[in-house]
């Protein structure tokens, strides 16, 4: 039997999942939330396709149905292996999130608060924010709480794309903004961010961003308070961490992901949304500025070393099980 070589590429996601679902975490960090969501969501995609074909009124839907099932069935099989292991892989950085304080306690963020008054002329990325953009905090409050929207469904669109080499090359990428970025950065460079400094450090320095946010954003104060208080509780809004910033990793991923449509307004779209999570990560007081600066120029690198790797596994086939006998008239 022949196996593809762009079959190594599934084969190296399910690899990463199955590494990341046998990580040693703390029993508050384990949980199966996003792999039950994702089970029972595959009802849903299971009847997209029929009810595609009956909504376009198709003459044999059925028999259209059957047809598809044998002619795509591999890549079906392939693609739910996949949307299985990201949600594997979601669930493990999950649970390395919610670890954090409990294996490294939070330490960086003095260090964070000094470079980033270094690299902004010696005040606080926040107070540039609100004075550029301080009249739609509460617009940018409604895009970064749609985020969680964007990450899930990247997540659903890169696991269903039709292109297979671009599919597992996200995937990667997911995989590693999640594990290598979210988990292991993370829990090298424990921090909390802004907006939690005053909860776990005696540094009062950003009292006056609490002001304006309690006055114009107040649910940043509440999801805040709710972070803190589920610490020690396995549920999914659980889990601290400001450096390296995942939000804009994900929000740089997503526009990879629409820059590879080539079509212009797409590519704007994408890099515009990116950009606009950067500046809401600073100006809601979740991150550092340095957090989207380290995380952004990280994503980029990766996802050219995984289209390197998809572009060098293309066109490669590898025999398995014993060679076929050659024939006895066969010259040699």
């Amino acid at each position: 039997m022949v196996l593809r070589g762009i079959s190594f590429g599934y084969l190296t996601v399910i690899a990463i999942a199955l590494a990341a679902a046998s990580l040693p975490l703390p029993d508050n960090s384990r949980g199966n939330s996003f792999v039950t969501i994702a089970v029972l969501v595959i009802p849903l995609f299971i009847c997209a396709q029929p009810l595609r074909l009956m909504l376009k009124r198709h003459p044999s839907p059925t028999r259209q149905l059957v047809s598809d099932l044998r002619g795509y069935w591999p890549k079906l099989v392939w693609a739910v292996a996949l949307y299985l292991s990201l949600a594997v892989t979601l669930e493990a950085f999950s649970g390395i999130k919610k670890s954090i304080p409990f294996v490294i306690p939070f330490y960086l963020d003095a260090f964070l608060v000094e470079l980033d008054r270094f690299l902004f002329f010696g005040t606080d990325p926040w107070r540039i924010t609100h004075a550029l953009f301080g009249w739609a905090t509460q617009p940018i409050v409604w895009l970064y709480n749609a985020w969680h929207f964007v990450h899930i469904g990247l997540a659903v669109w890169v696991a269903f794309s039709f292109d297979e080499v671009q599919k597992i090359r996200f995937t990667l990428l997911l995989q590693f903004i999640w594990l290598a970025l979210g988990g292991g950065a993370a829990l090298l460079m424990s921090s909390v961010g802004p907006v939690m400094v005053g909860d776990f450090f005696a540094d009062r320095s950003f009292d006056p961003m609490l002001a304006v946010l309690r006055e114009r954003a107040p649910s940043v104060i509440g999801i805040k308070d709710a972070l803190i208080a589920t610490m020690d509780d396995p549920l999914l809004i659980s889990g601290i961490s400001a450096m390296p910033s995942i939000h804009v990793a994900i929000a740089v991923a997503a526009a990879l992901w629409l820059q590879r449509y080539r079509v212009r307004i797409l590519t704007i779209a994408g890099w515009a949304y990116a950009a606009a999570i950067y500046v809401g990560s600073i100006h809601l007081g979740w991150h550092y500025a340095t957090d989207g600066l380290v995380s952004a120029p990280l994503v980029l690198l990766v996802w050219w070393l995984a289209g390197r790797y998809l572009g060098w596994l293309e066109g490669r086939h590898l025999a398995l099980g014993r060679r076929p006998m050659l024939d006895s008239n066969t010259d040699r």
